[in-house]
């Protein structure tokens, strides 16, 4: 049986700008996510989107909306 393999945690992240999103992980890698795939990320304000919670390392939530993303939706697998 093949163990199944653990995702990295996300340890930072940060806006490019209105379109991007960087989620920077804690093997080093770094995914440019494109914002035009969660619109309402995209649609915060730079205030709004300075107001997230990374929980337990593998979920993003931001305060102004009322959904919590993963880390798999985040980098698409």
């Amino acid at each position: 049986m093949t163990p199944i393999a653990t995702l990295p945690n996300i340890k930072s992240v940060e806006f490019m700008n209105s379109s991007v999103l960087f989620v920077h992980l804690s093997n080093d890698r770094t995914f440019l996510v494109p914002l035009e795939k969660f619109p309402a990320i995209k649609n915060l304000s730079s205030e709004e989107k300075k107001q997230f919670e990374i929980i337990d390392g593998s979920y993003l939530s931001f305060i102004a909306i009322d959904e919590v993303y993963s880390i798999e939706e985040l980098i698409g697998i």
